[in-house]
């Protein structure tokens, strides 16, 4: 037996233990918030095949876990195809950080993409829900950034407990990459929600198009609290601070991850769009219909400064899984679920 096969035997057997007593087979996951409304979040843009001669094209995507439906070389190898210049990924490569490697092996899927990853409760966490002591847990965000965060384009935060930092595509885009689970509880932290100030108070000198990327959601969304929600008043409170950052700076997008499905929605009632996509093989949620977002699936993301009114414009690129394949599908409450 691999090293990959005992780790997510060893998963189903906590997955059994830990989460499964209690479940009700078939109902929809409690934490779900769009209720019977859920389909009106399933919108996006149709995109050529390949980008426009003044469009950067980025790939975005996130939980790919154990990927039984091997989702994350599809994507890796369609986003290549199709011109992107980067791919963002938001978190939880694998089911646990000792087993990153194998997803480092798909890669070459990407050619001479760059990857740029943040960090998921996945790598921080054993098995996602096992806190660590915190110099574990430091040793795991070390890690992270020797193995994916070294290249110069990178501008790296200086924080030891957090894997934070923003990367220019092609002097245009300005992507700021954020870590809201190194510090459980704790939302993103007073140190980084000043560097984010500071990088962002750039980005707009610069006139660039700001995006940015986080794997937990933030808190109060209308789709889902499997997000900063579950962490407590400091991590809500953090969650609003970014929220206030993000609007100052007339942020473009916020993509996040976490929870295992597809939506598009507003934050708030100022019309922030975030963009929600965790469907790149982790088990997708728990009774969640395919028409409410429950699909595998990656982003392309169109960014133009040419169009004002519309300088990002996003496609869903659903993973077609046909026989023998079948789509992994939870059993398990979200806020339960390991495996």
């Amino acid at each position: 037996m691999t090293e990959r096969q005992a780790t997510l035997a060893l998963c189903a057997c906590l997955s059994f233990f830990l989460c499964c007593a209690g479940c009700k087979k078939g109902s929809r996951s409690s934490n779900i918030k769009c209720g019977d409304n859920c389909f009106s979040y399933q919108y996006w843009d149709l995109l050529p095949d390949q980008p426009p001669q003044s469009v950067i094209r980025v790939a975005i995507g996130g939980d790919s876990r154990n990927d039984k439906s091997h989702v994350m070389p599809w994507a890796f190898d369609q986003a290549k195809k199709r011109g992107a210049k980067a791919f963002f990924f938001l978190g939880d490569l694998e089911i646990t950080s000792e087993i990153d490697k194998h997803a480092v092996a798909e890669l070459k899927d990407l050619g001479d993409v760059p990857f740029y990853p943040a960090v998921g409760n996945h790598e921080i966490e054993t098995f996602g829900i096992l806190r660590l002591p915190k110099e574990e847990s430091q040793r795991k965000v070390s890690k992270f950034k020797d193995e994916f965060l070294s290249g110069s384009a990178i501008n790296l935060a200086p924080f030891r407990d957090t894997a934070v930092y923003s990367v220019d595509v092609e002097e245009r885009i300005h992507f700021i990459v954020l870590d809201n689970v190194s510090r459980k509880g704790e939302g993103f932290g007073a140190a980084q929600l000043a560097w984010l100030a500071k990088d962002l108070e750039t980005a707009s000198d610069g006139k660039k198009i700001i995006l940015v990327g986080m794997h937990k959601g933030l808190a109060n969304n209308p789709v889902t609290s499997h997000a900063m929600d579950e962490d407590g008043p400091q991590a809500k409170q953090d969650s609003d601070a970014a929220l206030a950052l993000f609007k100052n700076y007339k942020v473009a997008m916020v993509f996040v991850s976490h929870s295992h499905m597809y939506a598009a929605y507003p934050q708030d009632k100022d019309g922030l769009q975030v963009r929600l996509t965790g469907g790149m093989g982790a088990p997708l949620v728990k009774g969640l219909a395919e028409a409410d977002g429950g699909f595998h699936h990656f982003l392309l993301v169109d960014v133009s400064s040419g169009d004002g009114n519309a300088p990002v414009r996003v496609q869903v690129v659903k993973f077609q899984c046909t026989p023998p394949c079948t789509p992994s599908r939870s059993e398990t409450d979200e806020s339960k679920e390991i495996d």
